[in-house]
């Protein structure tokens, strides 16, 4: 049985990177850990400074999140039927990050499935502070992030972007070839640049990524680079109709481009798609 854990804030977004898990995972055995990290904002504390003390700012808030996530299970019990689904729910004080590494140092935890929302409240925005945080301290485990707009209807073509700078490693694609048979989904492996002469070196990588891919379908596409790496993805992404992209956690000019913070403010990525980040462990 897969184990996918789920953060939530009990936000629209979050419901909605929820929904898309339970239709992403449809036909396999899954346990979905909901998990919500409650601690007080400046502002919560400072409102409440002489008049409460910290515990009972913490018990508040503890009871406020257990009744958040009551109303959670309560909607599944009532509204969603899948012999294949079982639930678990998780309350627990401290900052989303630490709470997670927590959580997967005593889960056995397969994937990791988070709505996005903008830092800046921008509708287009496509990753939110925590999302980044997570994206960035998590590198062992795959992390699907789901902007808030984003309704799954097929899994029919992914994109996987590379530059074939660096070897692959089976493990590292498994997540993405188990989606790919489960949804008997087509793979674009994509290769953004200037000119499209590979050296000796990301020849045999490309030779090593054609190996390992054999048993799902795919193919590769060339397409020329513009000056934004993510701005070229992303037009290809619509303009392909693709309904996923997919790339490993290392440094990829597209990867970094896409987690750094003053590019999130300039909303220099806006995508209409979830993207699935593989882990990179070696």
């Amino acid at each position: 049985m897969k184990t996918i854990l789920l953060p939530t804030d009990f936000s629209n977004n979050a419901w909605n990177a929820l929904f898309t898990a339970l239709k992403m995972f449809d036909r396999q055995q899954c346990e979905f850990l909901i998990v919500h990290a409650y601690q007080p904002g400046v502002g919560y504390l400072l409102a409440d400074r002489g008049e409460k003390q910290l515990w009972a700012v913490y018990e508040e808030l503890k009871k406020a999140s257990e009744a958040k996530m009551s109303e959670v299970t309560a909607y599944l019990e009532k509204e969603y039927q899948n012999p294949h689904h079982r639930f678990r729910t998780v309350c627990r004080q401290g900052e989303l990050t630490a709470v997670i590494r927590d959580l997967l140092d005593s889960e056995t935890v397969d994937l990791i499935v988070m709505g996005t929302q903008g830092a800046t409240g921008a509708k287009r925005v496509f990753m939110g502070s925590n999302t980044v945080r997570v994206i960035r301290t998590v590198k062992n485990k795959p992390i699907v992030a789901v902007p808030q707009a984003y309704d799954l209807q097929r899994l029919q073509k992914v994109l996987f972007p590379t530059d074939y700078l660096r070897p692959f490693e089976a493990f590292e694609l498994q997540p993405l070839l188990e989606l790919l048979r489960a949804w008997k989904a087509r793979l674009h492996i994509v290769y953004a640049a200037a000119e499209f002469r590979l050296n000796p070196t990301q020849e045999a990588h490309k030779k090593q990524l054609e190996d390992l891919l054999q048993q799902v379908a795919h193919k590769t596409e060339e397409i020329p680079l513009g000056k934004k790496v993510s701005r070229t993805l992303t037009r290809y992404s619509r303009e392909s109709e693709a309904d996923l992209i997919a790339l490993v956690h290392h440094r990829h000019p597209f990867f970094e481009t896409l987690i750094r913070e003053p590019v999130l403010k300039r909303v220099a990525f806006e995508s209409d798609l979830p993207l699935l980040i593989l882990p990179q462990l070696g």
